[in-house]
């Protein structure tokens, strides 16, 4: 499957999607990624993920309900504490429904290790939420939502013979999950207009890095990434 992107959009994000569009190509040409819609990504493998994304999913949830505490306006709270909850919803429904498709080992998603590029990345925007101004903390969340809508339009025209990897394509492909990103999208292009061009600029500094850190998530769980032994 070709990686192509289609995602074209006015305003600030327009030019945001600009700048992290090369990194989304090299994600969707990721061979766990073409794995899931071959079929022939290792089940390890996604389990891996899976569990990293159990242990991402509980403290980005934390970082987005932060942010909607310190929210300029209603609209990106209300917009924040949604995807907020629907990321608790996805790694306590979603997550426990696919190991269970997939025939984990038990306690596969509660006895969670985070590998180093899983905790890298935590503490990459736990930082930029709790440290730096409203704009940078959003800044470091909206890659990872907005990559996960992108991936999901793009692997849903291929599907997968895997049912697992198809239950997981059609989740982030779905119109509620589409439709939730599209409004917190909406809702910064609105509040770009009054943010200082030196901090749009670090804004995109830091969704370039969110989205590097994307890109190695996939590929820590892909390669089996552990810590190194050193004793």
């Amino acid at each position: 499957m070709t990686a192509t992107v289609e995602v074209r959009r006015a305003g600030w994000t327009g030019e945001l999607w600009s700048a992290i569009e090369p990194i989304h190509l090299e994600i969707l040409q990721h061979p766990f990624i073409t794995g899931l819609t071959s079929g022939e990504l290792a089940p390890e493998a996604f389990v891996r993920f899976l569990a990293q994304d159990t242990y991402y999913v509980n403290e980005y949830a934390r970082s987005l309900a932060m942010l909607s505490a310190t929210a300029p306006n209603m609209a990106l709270t209300r917009s924040l504490l949604q995807h907020a909850a629907g990321a608790v919803t996805a790694e306590s429904g979603l997550h426990a429904e696919l190991v269970d498709m997939i025939d984990a080992p038990a306690g596969v998603l509660t006895e969670v290790l985070p590998t180093p590029t899983a905790a890298a990345y935590v503490d990459f925007v736990t930082a930029r939420v709790h440290s730096g101004s409203f704009f940078e903390g959003l800044c470091a969340v909206l890659p990872c939502m907005w990559v996960y809508a992108e991936v999901g339009r793009h692997l849903v025209a291929a599907g997968s013979p895997h049912p697992t990897y198809q239950r997981w394509i059609d989740s982030y492909a779905g119109s509620d999950y589409l439709d939730e990103v599209e409004r917190v999208l909406a809702d910064v292009d609105v509040l770009a207009r009054d943010v200082a061009e030196v901090e749009r600029q670090r804004g995109v500094d830091i969704a370039i890095a969110a989205t590097r850190y994307e890109w190695m998530f996939w590929d820590s769980a892909y390669r089996g990434e552990e810590w190194p032994t050193l004793v």
